[in-house]
């Protein structure tokens, strides 16, 4: 068994793969302690082929080909694949930073851990740093829940080191084919999670690229990222029924928790591309059929939580929001 296996899905990212493999070596461990797998996710471009001329060249390398299933798919090849003691999500356009995960897992061992969560930049496509995310448990070891309440890192996949036992015995895979599937499955990771710790090191870069769903102006795949948030927040509901103990006060504060942070996104992201007062009162309603819909709730996050109190719990504002946009050029 390796030590950890690296996983890389693979859909129109050939011109990235060479320096995310690269970043791997850069971690300058054994080749018989770790694994590249690389998933082709039915890429049209040549991703496949650079991945096969790259595993001709390194024996670590694994390659695998599917029909396309989105990255959660492709990441769920990967972990049933996977050899490895621990699992890193390495999407093909981020790079490891050098000698970082050596360091990530000797931490992973000698807590005995099942996620441990490390520090990430943020990079543009010219390489620059634009944005540091990083904290520490101090050492401290918690159960997921309680590390939620406490710490709260990042929603990424990519910035954890999973134990490969933890998410096979817990049966955790990602959502196919949806948007935001990271938020999802840590939801139910974080639940299962016994023990928990975050690290202040900055582990890997992620690109800021001017293609993400965030930065995209193809409407349908917008209206698409707008119904997986929704069917995200009925899984989350649904996985809340069957697992909540109702007396315990802090497994019911985080599921609320992360119903509210998920409208909040969802209803961001619907302002932040113009979408109409009328739009956005259609999704509103059709959350709030399903008993979906949160307002109330006091979020940990201070920038979201100012837009809660002053948006959603005065929706009548949107009425007003897009003409201003609109009319200043925005």
């Amino acid at each position: 068994m390796f030590t950890v296996s690296i996983i890389i899905p693979m859909y129109n990212v050939a011109q990235y793969l060479q320096s995310c493999v690269h970043s791997v070596q850069e971690q300058h461990m054994k080749e018989a302690t770790y694994e590249v797998l690389m998933i082709d996710d039915g890429s049209p471009d040549q991703s496949r082929a650079v991945a096969d001329t790259l595993a001709q060249e390194n024996e670590f390398i694994r390659v695998f080909s599917q029909e396309n299933k989105g990255l959660g798919g492709a990441r769920n090849t990967g972990i049933k694949n996977a050899k490895g003691k621990y699992l890193v999500f390495l999407d093909a356009d981020d790079i490891l930073l050098a000698d970082t995960l050596p360091k990530l897992i000797a931490l992973a061992e000698e807590k005995i851990l099942d996620i441990l969560e490390f520090g990430a930049h943020q990079i543009n496509e010219s390489g620059d740093v634009i944005a540091t995310i990083t904290k520490s448990s101090d050492g401290v070891v918690y159960d997921g829940i309680t590390y939620y309440d406490k710490v709260k890192y990042m929603n990424s996949a990519c910035n954890k080191l999973y134990s490969r036992k933890f998410l096979v015995d817990n049966s955790l895979q990602f959502t196919e084919k949806i948007y935001g599937e990271d938020f999802e499955f840590n939801t139910r990771s974080f639940f299962f999670a016994g023990k928990m710790m975050a690290t202040a090191i900055v582990g890997a870069s992620f690109l800021q690229s001017s293609n993400s769903i965030t930065r995209n102006k193809d409407k349908n795949k917008k209206d698409k990222f707008v119904n997986d948030f929704t069917a995200i927040l009925q899984k989350i509901k649904d996985f809340k029924n069957i697992y909540l103990d109702s007396t315990n006060s802090l497994q019911c504060q985080y599921f609320e928790e992360r119903i509210a942070m998920c409208n909040l996104g969802l209803f961001y992201f619907l302002f932040k591309n113009n979408y109409s007062y009328l739009e956005m009162n259609d999704v509103r309603k059709n959350l709030k059929s399903q008993g979906l819909y949160r307002s109330s709730h006091k979020v940990s996050d201070k920038k979201r939580d100012l837009f809660r109190r002053f948006m959603l719990q005065n929706f009548y504002l949107f009425r007003f929001t897009q003409p201003l946009k609109k009319a200043l050029g925005r």
